[in-house]
């Protein structure tokens, strides 16, 4: 995962196209002009630098990841190296292409700020050695052809991992919220049974609280009414009159509270 601040995170696609776009960039650089070369020290020097550049190119995730290379000490070897080559005079006509393909890296490293500074590093570096070699309105003209083409290439590079990273994100999101709406919907669910059962445990309360006793109560009437029986048949009937009417209030009371169980 990139630091906080970089350009834009890069994702895998993106990455690719940034290194072949690059590898590229350096086979076109290393194609310039060999035959021109061939049988002289130059030729092997060129190769052998650019070899270098190239592997340090293909190996800087390993570098910056595994081996913890901090970006800046892989920057300054790379300028370097771009420096040397740009010593060759029969390779300047395309030597700046390699701070192109910096600038890629630059982009996915770098800070905002960071990369500004690199970014005029190569520029500053470009326009000094072209303008030296080529004079001072051939050289910044040829300058400034480099840096349009980098600007150009590195900003739509930028813009396209931005619109990659934010589809990503979208999709992560829409992920989320899916994901938030089922838990919503389990909440949701645990609640209402949570509800019920509490709604069912009142019941029984009421049940017990009420009816039981009132259903108690009966069970005392009739014992008394009982022993009434032999005693006082008259007080005893209007007693059992009482206990009807005591029993058809408690069956309408469970009735009641029954029903309140029952789902609407």
């Amino acid at each position: 995962m990139n630091r906080p601040g970089t350009l834009d995170r890069f994702t895998t696609r993106s990455h690719r196209i940034v290194y072949l776009v690059g590898s590229l960039l350096i086979f076109v650089f290393a194609l310039r002009r060999p035959n021109d070369l061939v049988g002289t020290h130059s030729l092997v020097y060129v190769l052998a630098l650019l070899g270098l550049f190239a592997v340090f190119y293909a190996a800087e995730p390993w570098l910056t990841q595994r081996c913890k290379l901090p970006p800046r000490v892989y920057f300054i070897v790379q300028v370097v190296l771009v420096q040397v080559l740009g010593t060759f005079r029969d390779y300047q006509d395309t030597w700046a292409l390699l701070y192109i393909v910096l600038g890629f890296q630059v982009a996915k490293r770098c800070s905002r700020k960071e990369a500004g500074v690199w970014w005029g590093l190569f520029v500053a570096s470009t326009l000094l050695t072209l303008s030296i070699e080529f004079g001072l309105i051939s050289g910044p003209g040829r300058a400034l052809a480099y840096v349009v083409i980098g600007f150009l290439v590195i900003s739509y590079d930028i813009q396209y991992a931005q619109h990659e990273d934010a589809l990503a994100e979208s999709q992560m999101l829409v992920a989320e919220l899916q994901e938030a709406h089922q838990k919503l919907e389990a909440y949701a669910a645990q609640a209402e049974k949570l509800a019920a059962a509490q709604e069912r445990n009142r019941i029984i309360q009421e049940l017990y609280d009420a009816v039981g006793q009132k259903i108690f109560a009966i069970q005392l009437a009739a014992e008394a009414t009982r022993l009434m029986l032999e005693q006082d048949p008259r007080r005893a009937a209007e007693q059992i009159d009482n206990l009807q009417a005591q029993t058809q209030a408690a069956l309408g009371q469970m009735r009641q509270l029954i029903g309140q169980w029952r789902p609407g």
